[in-house]
Order: structure tokens, then C-alpha cells, then sequence
């Protein structure tokens, strides 16, 4: 049997350094993944402590015209860490960051008085730590700029050891960082400040998608000040139901879990769900009553037309009169024409009030309804002189409107404001994790019976998400004190109505159940919105 030949000294070398370079390799491609900065850096050092096999490391970042201590671990303290600003003592780290250079130590507490830095032993003082060997090297950005340093603190023999903290003997045997270390951090350095650039762009790109949505939000409650703050509170509603979902364990509900990505996705398609009510037209969107403000004030400029028609025909047939007689007005026949013109003008009033009553968006009672028929077959003579009825056509169509303020034209219209929202959002070119987006919104309004809109599709092809939205927006609706159409509902009565849904299959039982039960009405988030809401909690 042929004998393996012993692995020399030079060889061990060169495979131990392959491995350090292999997983370098393997940390570029994790840091370089779409993390938050503050992620980013923790990735960083605790990658590094592995790499590099110490006990130790901190970041710094350059943030103004200051230096910032951004993250620390130590594997044998545990840190109370806050980020602030380095003062202006010339430590390792701003010495490092200042002059541009590399700091390697093999002990801080032997550092000749001739040394260009101090090493501050505040930390180790105050937890019973014993710094010995460290590594500071300067992180540049792509114009050769520092940007902050990376430091290592006590280098180890392997992996896991405990660091010897008050065994003197241990700790003298513990190596120091070497020229390999350096020039490996040199490496490390350079790929640290590409994931730091990239988490910055990240951000820079999530803070100009948070504006765009909340410009897109604040154009959409421009333009209908009754529902004013409702697609936040959606929002709020929704992303608290779907964790309350997400941690539900009922047979209904146990397939459906979240990431954060797709929690992220569910809060902009519900601050986006109303986005297409921008194409619909502001008169319709703005209903207040079932007149439009323009017919109304037609109706009361046509009314007093007719009061001041009757009260000059009313005067010129006694003035006629008088002439042909040949004689003056006495009192009596002037009273008795004031009489006339008086009642006559209580008449148009009495007809005005039935209209303003009419007019409200409540539900039209039979006794009204019969009174509009009446009213729609009165006329009055005009200034001409000719017979006109006091409402016309699309007047008495308007005013006999069901229940609410809209015509079936106009709720059409208003409905069509989901078709616009998926169409509108559908041509964004979203991320992979934010590209659900415009199907969850499209949603947001079919039934799982099938009777939602625009499409009218049944629970089967309704996503999850759309069905939680679902009903997050309708008891904002039914609560929300905004609307001046309907009064705000109390959260009791709210929610005996989304049950009352979950029964007879508008709204998803399962998610309704999570809702009542989980209280995600109480979400704090949502109840800053909603001040006036007042929850009996007995009866929740």
C-alpha cells in the first residue's frame, strides 16, 4: 500500500489561505445580497470574527463630518450597544480612519509612548475584558475615499475557543493578526464598502419608492377628501391581520405564512388599493348627496323663478284689474293678494325642503317615495309665462335613488376605480418581491360568494391577501368619521356586521374570526388614526 505523502509546512499554508479566499468568496456574494445598512454591518463583523478567527469586531462609519461607532459583537461580553459619535481622542480607529492606514497591534497595552494612537481601555475596565492583539483597516468608497474602518479585536488559536480573559498564561499564547490578516482585511475592506454602497443604494431606492407612494396616496385624497386618510389605515389593518394570519394555527389558516418581503408587498398593495379612484371624475368621486351641487342649485334658481313669476303675474293681473276699473287698491284686496303670493311662496318652500330631504343619501322610505312621484308631476308658469314641471327628469331620477347618494351609472363608475388601480399599477416594473402587487390590489373588492367586482370571482381565485385587505377596508369604512354620507359606526356594531358577512359568505370566515379574536382593531398604529373610535371591551 503506497504511503500519503506528509502535507509540508508551505502547503498547509497555501490551502489554509485558499479556504480563507473561498470563503471570501462566499461572504462578497452574501453581503452584496439587498439588506437594510444596519443589517449589512452586523453581517459584516460577524462575518469577519469567522473569518479572521478572533473574539471581537466594531464598525465604524463616517456620517457628516463625524465618525460613528455603528456595530460591535463580542463573543465572550455581551455589549450593551448604542451607536454614537467618536471623539475627537486619537484611537486606533480614528487613526485608522484619519490617516488612511492599517493598525495592527499584537497587545494595545504595550503600545510604545512614541505610538501615533492610545488605545482607550474604557470598555475593558468597565466589563472585565482583556483586549490584546488588533486589526483596524480603512474602508475606501469607489473614489478612493474613506468612509469609515473595520476593526478586529484578539486573534485566536481556532474557532470557538473562549477568550482567556484573567488566565495570564493563556492569554501569552494567544497569536496575534498577521501580515496574511491584513492583507486578507485589505480584500475584506474592499468588499465590505461595495455591500455598504449597495445597502445605501438600497435605501436611497426604497426612500424614492416610499415617496412615490405617498405622493400617489396624497393625490389620491386630493381628490376625495371623504375617504381622506383611509388607505393608511388600511394599510395599518391589513399588515397587522396578516401577521395575526400568519401565527393563526386553525386548520382554515395554517397553509398561509408571510416573510417579511410579502408583508412588505401586502402594506403597498394596500396603500395602493384605492389608486384608481385618480381616474374617476371628481363630481362622482365627491357625491356627497344625490344631487350633484350644479343640480341643485339649478333646482332652487328654478323654485325662485317661479315664486317671482307667480308674484309678478300676481300683481300685474291687479294692476290690470284696477285699470280697467278705472279705481285705486284699497287695503283689503292688497291683503288678499300678499295672502296669495305668501302661501304661495310657503308652497315652493315646502317643496324645497322635500327635495333637500329627498336629497339626503339615506335610504328612500316608501312615504317619500310617493311624495317624489307626486312632486315630479307639479308644474309652475315661468317668467314667459309658459307651464314647466318643477323637477325635471333626471332631477326626479336622481332623487329617487335607493339607498346612498349614487346612481347605477355612477356606482359603476365608482366601482371601476379597482379595473384602473390593476391597470395603473400593473405597468410598474416591480421587484420580484413587490410584483404581486397589482393582483392584490385587484382584489381587494370580489366576495368569496362571487358577488364582489369588477370581476366576480369566488374565493378559489381570490388571493389570500386580497381577502384579508377585504376586511380591513370595510370596517374602516364602517368606522371611519369622515364620511359624510353615513354616520361612524361603533367598533361592536362594525364588527357584528364583518361577522355577520363571514356567515353568509361575502367575507372570509377564517380571516374575519383572526380579526374579531385577535382584536387587530386595537392595532396602536391604527388607533392614532382613529381617535374618535371608542371600544367597549366587554362586548369586543
Amino acid at each position: 500500500m503506497k504511503k500519503r505523502r506528509p502535507t509540508t509546512a508551505p502547503e498547509s499554508r497555501v490551502r489554509g489561505l485558499q479556504a480563507r479566499l473561498r470563503a471570501l468568496q462566499e461572504i462578497s456574494a452574501e453581503l452584496l445580497s439587498p439588506k437594510g445598512l444596519h443589517e449589512t454591518l452586523e453581517t459584516v463583523i460577524r462575518r469577519a470574527i469567522d473569518l479572521f478567527v478572533c473574539d471581537a469586531g466594531s464598525l465604524y462609519l463616517r456620517d457628516g463630518q463625524g465618525l460613528y461607532f455603528e456595530v460591535a459583537v463580542n463573543e465572550s461580553k455581551a455589549i450593551n450597544f448604542e451607536r454614537h459619535k467618536l471623539s475627537n481622542q486619537v484611537g486606533l480607529a480614528r487613526h485608522s480612519y484619519e490617516a488612511g492606514q492599517a493598525v495592527r497591534i499584537a497587545d494595545v497595552y504595550s503600545l510604545p509612548k512614541s505610538a501615533p494612537y492610545r488605545f482607550d481601555s474604557t470598555f475593558d475596565q468597565k466589563v472585565g475584558y482583556r483586549t490584546k492583539s488588533v486589526l483596524v483597516y480603512p474602508i475606501r468608497n469607489m473614489a478612493g475615499e474613506v468612509i469609515g474602518v473595520v476593526q478586529l479585536i484578539n486573534r485566536k488559536r481556532r474557532r470557538g475557543q473562549k477568550w482567556p480573559v484573567t488566565n495570564a498564561a493563556e492569554l501569552r499564547k494567544m497569536p496575534a493578526f498577521t501580515i496574511q490578516d491584513e492583507r486578507l482585511l485589505a480584500s475584506f475592506a474592499a468588499v465590505v464598502s461595495a455591500a455598504i454602497e449597495n445597502a445605501r443604494l438600497n435605501k436611497n431606492i426604497q426612500d424614492l419608492f416610499e415617496g412615490f407612494v405617498t405622493a400617489s396616496v396624497q393625490a389620491i385624497e386630493s381628490r376625495d377628501l371623504a375617504t381622506r386618510g383611509h388607505s393608511d389605515r388600511v394599510a395599518y389593518l391589513t399588515v397587522d391581520l396578516a401577521k395575526m394570519v400568519d401565527r393563526d394555527e386553525s386548520r382554515e389558516l395554517r397553509d398561509f405564512r408571510f416573510t417579511k418581503a410579502q408583508l412588505s408587498e401586502i402594506r403597498y398593495a394596500a396603500l395602493l388599493h384605492d389608486f384608481g379612484k385618480i381616474g374617476v371624475r371628481e363630481d362622482t368621486l365627491n357625491k356627497e348627496e344625490k344631487l350633484l351641487p350644479t343640480q341643485k342649485l339649478e333646482i332652487r334658481a328654478r323654485f325662485d323663478g317661479f315664486r317671482a313669476a307667480a308674484e309678478v303675474s300676481s300683481l300685474r293681473e291687479y294692476l290690470n284689474q284696477l285699470v280697467r276699473e278705472n279705481r285705486a287698491p284699497n287695503e283689503f284686496e292688497m291683503k288678499a293678494l300678499e295672502k296669495r303670493i305668501r302661501e304661495f311662496g310657503l308652497k315652493i318652500e315646502d317643496y324645497w325642503a322635500l327635495v333637500l330631504s329627498l336629497n339626503e343619501p339615506t335610504i328612500l322610505a316608501e312615504d317619500k317615495s310617493k311624495r317624489l312621484d307626486e312632486l315630479s308631476h307639479v308644474h309652475c308658469v315661468d317668467c314667459h309665462g309658459k307651464s314647466q314641471p318643477l323637477l325635471q327628469e333626471s332631477e326626479v331620477f336622481c332623487l329617487k335613488i335607493k339607498r346612498g347618494s349614487l346612481t347605477d351609472d355612477e356606482r359603476r363608475e365608482i366601482e371601476s376605480h379597482v379595473t384602473h388601480t390593476y391597470e395603473y399599477l400593473k405597468k410598474i416594473p416591480w421587484t420580484p418581491d413587490l410584483a404581486g402587487i397589482p393582483e392584490i390590489a385587484y382584489g381587494h373588492h370580489e366576495r368569496v360568494d362571487g358577488r364582489g367586482y369588477p370581476r366576480k370571482i369566488g374565493a378559489g381565485d381570490i388571493p389570500v391577501q386580497s381577502r384579508i385587505m377585504a376586511v380591513c377596508d370595510i370596517f374602516d369604512a364602517l368606522v371611519a368619521s369622515d364620511r359624510p354620507y353615513k354616520p361612524s359606526l361603533p367598533v361592536e356594531k362594525a364588527l357584528a356586521i364583518l361577522e355577520d358577512q363571514g356567515r353568509t359568505g361575502g367575507l372570509e370566515p377564517a380571516v374575519v374570526k383572526a380579526f374579531v379574536e385577535g382584536r387587530v382593531y386595537e392595532s396602536p398604529d391604527f388607533a392614532k388614526l382613529c381617535p374618535h373610535l371608542k371600544v367597549n371591551k366587554k362586548a369586543a
